[in-house]
Parts: structure tokens; C-alpha cells; sequence
């Protein structure tokens, strides 16, 4: 229980003046719930941060009244300062979404990164909400979750927490899950609406869904089924007319590009979103003088207004003016002035980097290695090379038993009590997971963006094949999921030659080293039984009837050479480069990780084919039918796709420089990320398309091709016959 009553402080000289939060309310906190007087905040594990143990010293100051990198939560709203304004437009804004009959009630608050947007929904708007519920409800139950790399379990677990009133609801959970990934009879997901209105007493509780740093969807989640099931699920509640579930979600506004994936919800963004504004002096004034005066030990005004001089202007400042006002107070403690402490971590600008290089420089030189290997692991970046934060199982920053003492001490030292440079939560799936405390971290140590800098290639193939690992490893580790062909020899050779900085989980290592023994497995078998001479005769036979049928080199569907294909992928031969199998029957082939480059597949039949990362440089696919073909990450540079079918087609981050598309039926395929520089798109339909962005386009050919509505504009209503000229 957090008493405001019994801190130690003088009376205030104006205390009606201190108007944040509420600061003479209580909250009760029960480990993942939160509890107000009118409002019950449910946490999902992934939002749920563990405490770090508290120093046992007693402080003549009290309690330290500023959050450092934390953000603010619900029960420290007694010392959230400064955004008055915002929180009462918030809630308004909030209070008019849910009484309009015909609004969708989806509130996005986005602004930089480190503009204060958890702050100001955690510890604003929600306390804002217990102490003024709207109208038509009396009572809320507020779900609060971070996406991750899985959105729909996160979402699944805190709503049936709030059913179940378990801490840890394991089968709840699972079914709740299966039902947000099922569409309806009409094609839609409503789960999520489904889900609550069943929850008790839901016509007196408005039920909640604050999805807390929303981008995740888009830097975690991989998954783009996933994704798109929880973006619709969330917009189904929200729109739906019984009107029993809200949804609030902070993002960083960099990713407001990502959202024109989805129109529906990239519309929410534009006619319902609140973007965060930077804090005006004033406001920074109260943020900085008014928690010190409630904990009864003013600041003298020569130093507020250096602080603010620091702060104002400084793009993602507050989390470093929250760090200094932290040190600031420890100082206190100890004995020192503001201003002498304040020169000493060099000013807010400084504090955050210098204290954390300190921390790094008084490990040894070993664990300085683990170090960096934990602040690399937790970094996430894009194909674009933005970086953010990345949330990671602890053991995934183990390659051995016999570091994990260490790895876990120094985890220890940099999420202790007056630190707090990590943050550590429990995962019911991943165990306990790691997370920089604040991406203003990741930008303003100049250390580790240099490590970044150095490792950049080799953490993206590091994050590829922990990605393979942990899908293994939900599957139950199944034979199915293992590596073959290129894909196990490039981890093999990245497992020898990663630096110690970017190795591989112990889990990684497993995975890698079970794919090696499969592969041996299926070459083995062929010998090892007693039948071996013909066992291997039949083998020549089958290799010598697959040369003979690919040496004719006719159109003809030859069934059977389907059959004789697998069987040479299976044993390991993935090389068919410039091969020809034009007119071939190939549905639901898989060609996963093979070399194809300047094969010939004019005409032939691909429906359900799995060309997942082939190399297709230069091969001809000319009216190829590739219905629900799986081309996710294909290399299709100069590769012909003219008048080739691809509905439904799955070419997510496909590179298809100078490819050639013209007259494809692209309906219902997925693009997103796919590389289109010089792609010859003339005559192609992309209005039913996924997942397509104004940069794919940007140097794609154009010309008497149909784009989105969302791509197009009053002043680029020409976009579709922009390259029209060069054909003429």
C-alpha cells in the first residue's frame, strides 16, 4: 500500500496548488493487480515488473519522489507532475469516444520516444479515470499489457486473469488464445469482443485494453498472421455496438509509417489520436519542484531552472530529467547539494550515459564481455536499422552453465535499487525476461551504440536464429521445425565464428546441434539397414530417372518428377541451379533455402509451394502459377514474373530488385517489407494487396498499375501512370 500520509514532510506553504495525480489517495498493489476506488488495473506478466530488493538503510528524506528510468504507474500518480492539461484532454477525449453511439472507442496516445506517453496513460488517465468514471459505468477493469513478441497470448493472459482472478490462469489462458486467433462465420476476428462480454458484472465494468508501447507489434511480433489478429481483434471490440470494451494504445510516432499496413486502423490514428506534446517550462517546473516539496524538501529555484534549461528542447529528455532528478535526491540523502551533484554526473544530458559507463568500467574485464553480450541482446533492429528496445528471456544471454552465475550477478547490479538501467519480469512461456528500463538508454550511450555499430550484421543473423530456436522450442522441440540445407550451414558457421558478444543461447545451441544430428539421421538411413546394396541401388536408380526427366527438358506436367524432387531436397541436394521445370505439376513443393537461380519454371504449377529464402536470381516465372506460395525473404533480383498468378502469395521481404511483374495478379499477397526497386509493376492490380507502403513504391515502375487508396492523394492522383513515358 502506497500512504502518501506517512511521508515525512513539512506543510506546504500552497498545498492546493498540487494538483497531480492523487495525492492523498492510496492504491493497493497485489503483485499483478492494482486496485483503486473505482478502478482494478489487471497486468500481463510482460507488464508486470519485478521488484528489485529495497536497501535497508533508512533515509532521513523518505521515499525518493522521482521514477528515474521507470515509468510512472498507477500507484506513484502522488508524484506526477506537469501534465494536468493532457490528462484532463485525455480523459474528455476518452469520456466523448465512449459516449459517441457512432465513434470507435480506440484512443491512440503516440509521441516520440521518451515523450512521456506510458506516464501520462499509467499514472494521467487511468488514475484519472478512478477518480472521474464515465457516465455509464461506475467501475472499470483496466487490462494493461505490452505486445511482445507474441500479442495474442499477452492479451489472452490478462483477460483471463481478470476471469479467473489467477495470478498464473495456464489453461484459461490457452483457450482464451485459440479463440482471439479464430475468425468468426463472417470472417472476422471477435474474439476479444466475445471474450468480454462474458465477463461478470461487464454491463456495470467498462473493460479496458491499454496496450502499452504498441510498436512491439511491429519490431517483436513476426508473426504477420498474429498481427493482424490482434490489431482486428482490438478494432472488432472497439466498434462493437454492445459497447462493453475500450482500447487505449501508446506507440512511439515514428512507427505511425507502419500503420498504413492497415487502413482501418491507420484512419484511429489520424481522426481519434492524441499525440503528446513536449512539456512546456512551466510544466517542467512543476514536474521538477513539486514531488520534492510533497516529500517535504524544496528545491531552490537556481536549480529548477537549470534543469529545465538542460531539458527543454532535448528530444526524449524526461526519462534523463528523471534520472538526474533521481541522482539529484540521492544526493540529498548523502549529504550534497543539487548543483554539486548535478555537475558531478554532468547535467541531464550526461547523467544517464556516464553513471551507466561507470557501472560497465567497474566490472572486470570478463564480465565486461557478458556485459556487452546482455546490452547487445537487448537491443532489437529493423531492416530499416531503427533501433528500440527488445524484451528477452534471460536464458537466451546464457551459452553455458557455467556463466549463468555471472550473467545473473551482473543482471543484478544493473537492475539494483537507484539504478535501474534493466528491468526484469516473469514470462509463464520464456521464464524470466530482460528489457533495457528506457530506450533514451540505447541512443545516449555512446558505448554501446558503437558495439551496435561493429556487430550490426552479426546481432541480425544472431536475433534470425534465436527466432528459429524459440519457435522449436514452443513446438515442443519437434523434428519439424529444424534446420536444413543453407539455412543449418549458415548457423553452423555463424555458431563458430560469432564473437563472444553475439553468441548463441545455450537454446540456440541445442537447436542448431538437434538439426545437424537430423540431418545425419536421414543420410544415415540410407545405409544402415541390411538391404544396403539395394537400398543404395534404388538410390542411383532414383537420381539417374530424375537427370533423365530433367534432361528432356520439355513443358509436359511429369507427376511423378514432384516425387523425385523431394527426394533429392531430402538428401541434402538443394543445388538446382538454371533447372528446368517448365509446365511441371510442383503444388505445395518445398523448395525452402534452395538455389534456383536461372531456373525455368515457365508455366509451371506452384499453388502452396514453400519457397521460403530460395534464390530465384534470374529465374523465369513467367505465367508460373504460385497461388498461396510462401516467398517470404525469396531473392528474386531480374527474376520474370509476367502474367504470373501470385494471389494470396506471401512475398514478405522478398528482394525483388529489377524482377518483372507486369500484368501479375497480385490479390490478396502479402508485401510487406518487399524490396521493389526497379520492379516492372505495369499493368498490375495492388488494391488488394497487404501490407504495401508509399516507400516500397517509391522507385517501382508504374504504369497503368492500380494502387491503394490509402497510397493515393489529391497531388499524387497521377502516381499510377508516374512512368508511363518511358514506354512510349
Amino acid at each position: 500500500m502506497v500512504e502518501s500520509s506517512e511521508l515525512n514532510h513539512t506543510p506546504l506553504e500552497d498545498d492546493t496548488n498540487i494538483t497531480g495525480g492523487f495525492n492523498q489517495r492510496t492504491w493497493e498493489v497485489n503483485g499483478n493487480v492494482i486496485q483503486g476506488s473505482s478502478v482494478t488495473v489487471y497486468l500481463s506478466p510482460s507488464a508486470y515488473t519485478i521488484p528489485t530488493e529495497k536497501e535497508t538503510k533508512p533515509t532521513p528524506l523518505g521515499d525518493n519522489p522521482y521514477r528515474g528510468l521507470d515509468v510512472f504507474r498507477e500507484e506513484h500518480s502522488m508524484y506526477f507532475f506537469g501534465r494536468e492539461k493532457q490528462i484532463d484532454r485525455l480523459w474528455e477525449k476518452f469520456r466523448d469516444l465512449n459516449e459517441d453511439e457512432s465513434a470507435c472507442r480506440f484512443l491512440p496516445i503516440y509521441g516520440t520516444s521518451g515523450s512521456g506517453k506510458s506516464s501520462l496513460t499509467r499514472s494521467g488517465l487511468i488514475p484519472e479515470l478512478d477518480k472521474k468514471p464515465l457516465f455509464a459505468y461506475q467501475k472499470a477493469k483496466i487490462a494493461v499489457l505490452f505486445p511482445t513478441t507474441h500479442p495474442l497470448e499477452s492479451l489472452a493472459t490478462v483477460l483471463a486473469r481478470i476471469v479467473t482472478n489467477d495470478p498464473s490462469p495456464v489453461e484459461k489462458t490457452a483457450e482464451f488464445e485459440r479463440v482471439l486467433k479464430n475468425r468468426s462465420d463472417r470472417g472476422e476476428y471477435e474474439g476479444l469482443r466475445r471474450i468480454a462480454n462474458q465477463i461478470p458484472n461487464i454491463h456495470d465494468s467498462l473493460l479496458v485494453v491499454v496496450v502499452d508501447q504498441f510498436e512491439e507489434i511491429f519490431t517483436l511480433c513476426k508473426d504477420p498472421e498474429e498481427r493482424e489478429a490482434f490489431i482486428n481483434n482490438l478494432l472488432c471490440a472497439a466498434k462493437d455496438a454492445d459497447r462493453h470494451t475500450s482500447v487505449i494504445v501508446t506507440m512511439r510516432s515514428d512507427f505511425l509509417r507502419e500503420t498504413q499496413q492497415y487502413p482501418g486502423l491507420d484512419g484511429l490514428f489520424s481522426t481519434n489520436g492524441f499525440l503528446v506534446p513536449s512539456m512546456q517550462p512551466e510544466e517542467l517546473e512543476m514536474a521538477i519542484a513539486k514531488p520534492a516539496e510533497l516529500a517535504g524538501h524544496s528545491l531552490e529555484p537556481a536549480i529548477i531552472k537549470l534543469l529545465i534549461e538542460q531539458t527543454q528542447g532535448r528530444e526524449g529528455a524526461l526519462p534523463l530529467l528523471q534520472f538526474a532528478l533521481q541522482r539529484i535526491w540521492e544526493g540529498l540523502e548523502d549529504g550534497r547539494e543539487p548543483a554539486e551533484t548535478l555537475e558531478k554526473i554532468g547535467g541531464v544530458g550526461g547523467a544517464l550515459a556516464g553513471e551507466v559507463q561507470r557501472l560497465y568500467e567497474s566490472l572486470t574485464p570478463e564480465d565486461q564481455i557478458l556485459a556487452r553480450r546482455i546490452f547487445i541482446a537487448l537491443v532489437n533492429l529493423d531492416e530499416s536499422e531503427k533501433t528500440t528496445r527488445r524484451r528477452a528471456p534471460v536464458s537466451e544471454l546464457i551459452t553455458n552453465k557455467q556463466e549463468e552465475p555471472a550473467i545473473k550477478s551482473i543482471i543484478r547490479r544493473f537492475s539494483a535499487r537507484g539504478v535501474r538501467f534493466l528491468s526484469t519480469s516473469q514470462d509463464p512461456q520464456r521464464g524470466e525476461t530482460l528489457e533495457v528500463t528506457h530506450e533514451a538508454l540505447i541512443h545516449n550511450w555512446d558505448k554501446l551504440q558503437g558495439w551496435l555499430s561493429e556487430r550490426r550484421e552479426q546481432l541480425h543473423q544472431k536475433q534470425k536464429f534465436e527466432r528459429y530456436a524459440e519457435e522449436w522450442r514452443c513446438q515442443n522441440k519437434s523434428p519439424d521445425y529444424l534446420l536444413q540445407s543453407r539455412i543449418l550451414r549458415d548457423a553452423q558457421e555463424f555458431s563458430k565464428t560469432a564473437a563472444q558478444e553475439v553468441a548463441l543461447s545455450e537454446l540456440a545451441t541445442e537447436f542448431i546441434k538437434a538439426s545437424q544430428r537430423q540431418k545425419y539421421l536421414r543420410i544415415s538411413l540410407l545405409f544402415v539397414f541390411p538391404s544396403i546394396a539395394v537400398l543404395f541401388i534404388i538410390h542411383l536408380s532414383l537420381i539417374y530417372l530424375t537427370e533423365r526427366l530433367l534432361a528432356e527438358e520439355n513443358c509436359q506436367p511429369t507427376p511423378i518428377l514432384k516425387h523425385l524432387l523431394w527426394y533429392r531436397l531430402k538428401t541434402g541436394e538443394n543445388n538446382l541451379e538454371r533447372i528446368s521445370l517448365c509446365g511441371k505439376a510442383l503444388n505445395e513443393i518445398n523448395f525452402e533455402g534452395a538455389e534456383l537461380s536461372g531456373a525455368n519454371f515457365q508455366e509451371a504449377r506452384l499453388n502452396g509451394a514453400n519457397l521460403r529464402q530460395a534464390v530465384l536470381l534470374d529465374a523465369n516465372l513467367q505465367g508460373a502459377r504460385l497461388y498461396k506460395a510462401d516467398l517470404y525473404n525469396a531473392f528474386l533480383i531480374s527474376a520474370n514474373l509476367i502474367g504470373a498468378n501470385l494471389e494470396s502469395a506471401n512475398l514478405e521481404s522478398a528482394i525483388m530488385h529489377n524482377a518483372k511483374l507486369q500484368g501479375a495478379d497480385l490479390r490478396n499477397a502479402d508485401l510487406q517489407n518487399a524490396d521493389l526497386q526497379n520492379v516492372d509493376l505495369r499493368e498490375v492490380d495492388l488494391t488488394q494487396t497487404t501490407g504495401l507502403s508509399q516507400h516500397q513504391i517509391e522507385s517501382a515502375i508504374l504504369c497503368n498499375t492500380k494502387l491503394p487508396d490509402y497510397l493515393l492523394s489529391v497531388e499524387s492522383k497521377h502516381l499510377e501512370n508516374r512512368d508511363c513515358h518511358r514506354f512510349n
